[in-house]
């Protein structure tokens, strides 16, 4: 039997109540991976952007410059 029958095999035998709280239970673990994963994405993009900045030599560059920049292209003086 592999974990997926052994969970719904215990899974049949609790209370309505007690069922509700395994699957508020799972929905938190699935959310908690969710997280964990859009982190390391995040992170990574971050890791991306700077590592851009470097090879395309405006590392040294503060948000507002680049705002000022965006601005300027807009034409937003």
């Amino acid at each position: 039997m592999d974990i997926e029958q052994a969970v719904v095999e215990k899974l049949k035998i609790l209370s309505p109540e007690k069922q509700q709280e395994v699957l508020d239970f799972v929905e938190f673990l699935e959310q908690k991976d969710s997280s964990s994963q859009k982190a390391k994405a995040e992170a990574a993009f971050d890791e991306w952007a700077v590592n851009l900045a470097k090879e395309k030599g405006f590392a040294h560059l503060t948000e507002e410059d680049v705002s000022q920049i965006v601005r300027d292209l807009r034409g937003q003086h």
